[in-house]
């Protein structure tokens, strides 16, 4: 992995921040709340939309796990504007199937007894899925060359055995060819650190 200094922005800390609530609020998340929030700005480098380039910020607190994807739709989908084709709908429903099993995007220890207790897909895409049966797409003509729509995808884990948690490895550049390079932010008990991975390269050190 290729070392790069730690940008610990609000984003990250807000994921560490996440491990502590999340016994209150449990599986209750509004989507569409947040679809706005995840276009080109997210406040520092790491929203910064590139093609190829996704984000991954980790928390590792105890025997909770935190993981959040952030990255342009295009990396997922091969497009970025709202779907209005069957073909576009049914990719974009597939990469929703995907991105909600964990082990597609990381890959933690099985000695670990890591249990996926929490998932979030957000994106205007996805959102715009729930309207595709209205039928009613013809605004939205225009979109196609002009949309950046991101998705964001967060995660929680419950580990039994949390000593077992050394490394753990990103496999989103497997299930997301098109995705290149991943920008890795953490905060573990060793400490923080950042880099980059690639598909040959995928392995993080706790």
């Amino acid at each position: 992995m290729r070392v790069l200094p730690l940008i610990a922005g609000g984003l990250l800390t807000s994921l560490a921040f996440a491990l502590y609530a999340h016994s209150d609020h449990g599986h209750q998340h509004d989507h569409d709340h947040h679809e706005h929030d995840h276009g080109h700005d997210h406040g520092d480098s790491l929203g910064a939309h590139v093609h190829g380039v996704a984000n991954l910020n980790l928390v590792l607190d105890g025997a909770d796990i935190a993981v959040e994807l952030d990255t342009p739709a295009d990396n997922i989908l091969g497009f970025e504007y709202l779907p209005t084709s069957d073909a576009d709908i049914a990719t974009a429903k597939a990469a929703m199937e995907t991105l909600s099993d964990a082990d597609n995007v990381i890959s933690l220890p099985a000695d670990a007894g890591c249990t996926l207790d929490d998932v979030t897909l957000e994106s205007p895409i996805f959102t715009a899925l729930k309207k595709s049966d209205d039928h009613d797409h013809d605004h939205k003509h225009g979109d196609k060359e002009h949309a950046h729509n991101d998705i964001s995808a967060h995660y929680h884990f419950t580990c039994t055995n949390p000593d077992a948690l050394s490394s753990a490895e990103v496999s989103l550049f497997e299930s997301f060819p098109r995705t290149e390079k991943v920008i890795l932010q953490a905060i573990t008990p060793s400490g923080q650190q950042g880099g980059e991975l690639s598909a040959s390269n995928n392995s993080i050190t706790f």
